[in-house]
């Protein structure tokens, strides 16, 4: 990259004339004249001035390449310094926290055996953040729900979930009766969780707009939402302890199978199957310690799906 595009990229992701001059060891007004030169390049304006130093539309558009740019770039120099030996390096792996505790301790496990000396780092958060870190090339790959049709990811489907009713047995008891038990193993309907207390998602994750979606279309009224959570792990211990129920992936719950304090049912009519990703840029090739990782975690939700 030129040194114009480097002294852009710092400003566009600090928004400051003074810090990217202390950066580079040069004046305010030499940074000055880089970006004049870039946007002389261009033939458009990078920076809005004021009221204060914020990209235009065209800057966003150039520091949204530049980064995929000098990624590329990072990644050859690793890639050939590495290439000795690809046994070792470093990522950063995007996944929320309750996929993490089923699906990582099995992978990990297996994945030091062949590769002990690669460092993972792990960025949890819902599908749209993991999405907007990989844009920025601040994580190298994640797993996600239903990721958005973006042009410069490349997604690749792993396997289908769907949504389940979690519901203790006691909480159970109070509303319905022994003979509701095969009735809802066919579909639960979600009108009987009207007055029901039930924990139900924060409103940035994929799986909320999935439940708005199937409410909606279903004039579902539910009055009793006390908690909002994007983490099911948090909504299957409040079921657990009998203080609501909730509606998680059916993968999320599978240590709940053999519990007979649980039940779990189908959601009726639920249309809307979850699409597990795994998602990754789609200009950089990863090294082969990261593709094994990709591979592992692969075999490891196929065998879930197999026993749910």
């Amino acid at each position: 990259m030129t040194q114009n595009q480097k002294i852009f990229l710092f400003i566009a992701e600090n928004l400051s004339f003074s810090k990217a001059a202390k950066h580079f060891f040069v004046t305010q007004q030499c940074i000055s004249d880089h970006i004049n030169r870039i946007e002389n390049e261009y033939g458009t304006k990078l920076f809005y001035r004021k009221p204060y130093l914020h990209l235009t539309q065209a800057g966003e558009t150039v520091y949204k390449s530049l980064s995929t740019i000098n990624r590329i770039e990072n990644d050859l120099k690793s890639s050939i310094e590495n290439f000795s030996n690809e046994k070792r390096g470093s990522f950063t792996f995007g996944i929320s926290t309750s996929r993490s505790k089923v699906l990582l301790p099995k992978v990990l496990n297996k994945y030091y055996e062949y590769f002990p000396e690669v460092n993972i780092s792990f960025f949890s958060g819902d599908t749209s953040i993991l999405e907007n870190k990989l844009l920025k090339n601040e994580i190298d790959l994640f797993l996600g729900i239903n990721s958005s049709l973006d042009l410069d990811l490349d997604i690749t489907p792993v396997a289908e979930d769907y949504m389940y009713i979690v519901i203790n047995k006691n909480l159970f008891k109070k509303y319905f009766s022994k003979e509701n038990l095969l009735l809802f193993k066919h579909g639960f309907d979600l009108n009987l969780l009207k007055d029901i207390p039930i924990t139900m998602y924060y409103n940035t994750g994929a799986l909320y707009q999935l439940m708005q979606q199937h409410i909606l279309s279903h004039g579902i009224q539910l009055n009793k939402t006390p908690y909002f959570i994007s983490e099911c792990d948090v909504q299957i211990s409040l079921c657990l302890n009998n203080t609501t129920c909730a509606i998680v992936p059916r993968m999320l719950s599978i240590h709940l199978l053999d519990n007979p304090e649980i039940f779990l049912f189908p959601i009726k009519d639920f249309n809307y199957p979850l699409r597990i990703d795994i998602v990754k840029n789609k200009y950089i090739d990863l090294p082969h310690y990261v593709k094994a990782f990709n591979n592992l975690l692969i075999e490891e939700i196929k065998k879930i799906q197999k026993l749910l």
